[in-house]
């Protein structure tokens, strides 16, 4: 049984703050070992459970975040930014479950802790069809397309009701209650740890009850960023339409495809953001 993992560290317990996941603020060193080992606890979990080989995604900004060092032996791992899979690399390669560690609520949504969706300081929602799409339901749909289900969830209250809402009976597992966007109330590490090992291995054992997450096709994916002008520049790339001032979308047939092209998205309004830090709209 081959088991990927996706970790994201905004989901992480004891991260609260936007400084505690950047690199080079105070905490950031800290809170990086915090991932790492809430990482081990799901791959011990995993092979607790039966799993004979576990593929790593690191998937938080950098996605060079994981001391690689400190990782579970037993496990390989993704680490670098330039992945046409972005946040499920890996998850293409007869992979048999998928587990989002570390998840966090999407934009718009409840008030989960540093909850976003991709990217925090130009987008403010992405949508498939009608549906709002959060990592969790963005991700969960490539891994769907690939047939390859969702096991496990871990992160704040919050995403894991989002994670029950989009996927139904996962195995979600609550490290911290979300008390503000910037504001958590987590259990110590080792309560994390023990809990997140534990539901990664119950998660395995009742492996058959989760089906891949689908996406309806034609699938419509719908961007809201923050400025206008970002777009009107997306808007001028072909199939793009521009359906409200700060919204466009895109309609295609495959759902990874799409994915991937979010991505070029989010690299051309970083590259605008980048050209012009100074937005009033």
């Amino acid at each position: 049984m081959k088991v990927h993992i996706s970790v994201d560290m905004e989901g992480i317990g004891g991260v609260a703050d936007g400084a505690d996941t950047t690199v080079g603020a105070p905490h950031y060193e800290y809170c990086r070992r915090l991932m790492t080992a809430e990482c081990n606890a799901a791959i011990e979990g995993c092979f607790d459970a039966g799993a004979t080989e576990v593929v790593v995604n690191d998937s938080h900004g950098t996605m060079l975040n994981l001391l690689q060092e400190e990782l579970d032996h037993r496990a390989s791992v993704v680490r670098g930014r330039t992945k046409s899979l972005g946040m499920v690399q890996g998850i293409d390669t007869g992979v048999d479950a998928t587990m989002f560690v570390g998840y966090h609520g999407r934009a718009g949504g409840a008030d989960g802790v540093l909850n976003h969706t991709m990217r925090g300081h130009d987008l403010l929602g992405v949508f498939l069809n009608t549906e709002p799409a959060g990592e969790l339901r963005l991700n969960a749909g490539v891994a769907g397309a690939l047939g390859v289900p969702v096991a496990l969830v871990t992160g704040d209250d919050v995403v894991c009701a989002e994670a029950r809402e989009v996927l139904g009976d996962v195995e979600a597992v609550e490290v911290k209650t979300a008390i503000d966007k910037y504001t958590a109330l987590s259990v110590h590490p080792s309560v994390a740890r023990q809990r997140i090992r534990e539901g990664a291995a119950r998660a395995l054992g009742r492996l058959g009850d989760f089906a891949p997450y689908r996406v309806e096709t034609p699938t419509t994916l719908r961007v809201s960023w923050n400025s206008t002008s970002t777009a009107a520049l997306c808007a001028n790339i072909p199939g793009v339409t521009r359906v409200a001032p700060r919204e466009i979308a895109a309609t295609g047939d495959d759902v990874v495809v799409l994915y991937r092209f979010l991505r070029v998205l989010l690299a051309l309004g970083g590259a605008a953001l980048a050209a012009n830090p100074y937005t009033y709209d």
